[in-house]
């Protein structure tokens, strides 16, 4: 199983950006199969993101409105309570908050991360 990280959701979205093309293809690969999906907390990490980046409401509801085109709600991947046993464990260790939950969600599931984040790639199996 792939778990998409954040940096795809900001790919997509930034079409400056160096990932775009790349973030693009994950997202669209998200649609052809079962084995990618997508957690919360990627969810919650970009719109935190779009607004401390200055999106209004109305620009951060039609962003969701475009993503939702690709991240239907089989595709979004919950953490448990042991996996958030297991994300603040890996806090103390220095990753950061959203990181955490992610890897820690990825170790639970035998995932591999789809990213760019070296902190990630310390952690569990990355890949881009």
């Amino acid at each position: 199983m792939w778990l998409l990280d954040t940096v795809v959701l900001i790919g997509a979205l930034c079409t400056g950006s160096r990932h775009h093309a790349e973030s693009v293809k994950h997202l669209d690969r998200l649609r052809e199969t079962d084995e990618i999906g997508v957690p919360v907390v990627v969810l919650l990490e970009a719109d935190l993101v779009m607004k401390t980046r200055g999106y209004s409401a109305e620009e951060r509801r039609l962003t969701w409105r475009a993503l939702e085109g690709w991240i239907s709600a089989d595709k979004v991947v919950s953490n448990t309570a042991s996996s958030m046993q297991g994300a603040v464990v890996l806090q103390e260790r220095g990753l950061d908050y959203f990181d955490s939950l992610i890897a820690s969600l990825a170790i639970e599931a035998g995932a591999t991360v789809v990213t760019t984040d070296r902190a990630l790639s310390g952690v569990v199996s990355t890949m881009w």
